[in-house]
């Protein structure tokens, strides 16, 4: 029997080389539709979104969205979809801002918001051992730097998301990709709810419904567990939407992420 690692791989080959879309089509098709239905439920127009987000991305890289790019996914759609509600937020915080291109696309979504984004110092990333594949030579720091530099609405804060619980202020959109294990991606999703202003969204990244080595690489339940918890003291309600639509993506339960989107209830 093929074990689930092997099959994963292979579908993984299969996706990257071009034949995901014509082997698992079907399968993504569906994925696709129920992504558009999720972004109908939750009062945003997906097709829209794309066209604007594409204006962006082809105006900052030169190109159209792939999720097969980098660390796109659905999470840019859905930034774009918010764009274009009739208020869209005018302070935004970020909480993990890694080497700055989503602070930069956010920042072209929406050039009349304030946007306060923060990360861990950089030796303490070191110690941590985060971002390796990022961090030798400075380059992450680099990167974030040039990515940073131009955009006059953006702050960027080097601060640990823990130093949130002294912040007072309310954002009306919050994007949560720091840690996505116990115990820190709890705090941040706590953090963001109280933060979070009373017609705000906030956005998870990451969710693992399941999680077969536990904690290991932020595959960690830690957020859906969080949401859930929130959801049941009748605090917020929340949705789950694709992260990615390629069926490699979505291939095991373990492996599949979803975006938490999430609204505080009104306060009694």
């Amino acid at each position: 029997m093929i074990s689930t690692k092997t099959t994963s791989k292979l579908y993984g080959y299969l996706s990257h080389h071009g034949y995901g879309s014509k082997i698992f089509s079907k399968i993504e098709y569906k994925l696709l539709q129920d992504q558009n239905k999720k972004f109908f439920n939750i009062g945003l127009n997906r097709a829209q979104a794309i066209q604007k987000l594409n204006l962006v991305l082809s105006g900052l890289y030169g190109q159209a969205y792939s999720e097969k790019k980098g660390m796109w996914s659905e999470h840019l759609i859905l930034f774009s979809a918010i764009s274009d509600i009739e208020n869209p937020p005018k302070k935004i915080l970020e909480i993990g801002t890694f080497n700055g291109e989503t602070t930069q696309i956010l920042s072209a979504l929406f050039p009349n918001s304030k946007i306060t984004t923060l990360d861990l110092e950089f030796d303490e990333i070191l110690k941590l051992k985060l971002y390796d594949y990022e961090t030798k030579g400075k380059k992450l720091v680099h990167d974030r730097e040039m990515n940073l530099k131009s955009l006059p609405n953006v702050t960027f804060l080097e601060l640990n998301s823990l130093g949130l619980i002294d912040f007072h202020d309310k954002f009306d959109l919050i994007w949560i990709d720091g840690e996505h294990s116990y115990p820190i991606a709890p705090i941040d999703i706590s953090n963001s709810i109280r933060l979070l202003s009373s017609t705000g969204a906030a956005i998870c990244d990451d969710v693992y419904l399941k999680a077969r080595d536990s904690n290991k690489d932020g595959r960690s339940t830690a957020s859906i567990d969080s949401l859930e918890s929130f959801s049941q003291a009748n605090l917020i309600e929340f949705s789950l939407l694709h992260k990615r639509l390629g069926y490699f993506f979505n291939f095991s339960s373990s492996n599949k992420k979803y975006l938490g989107y999430i609204k505080r209830k009104p306060y009694n």
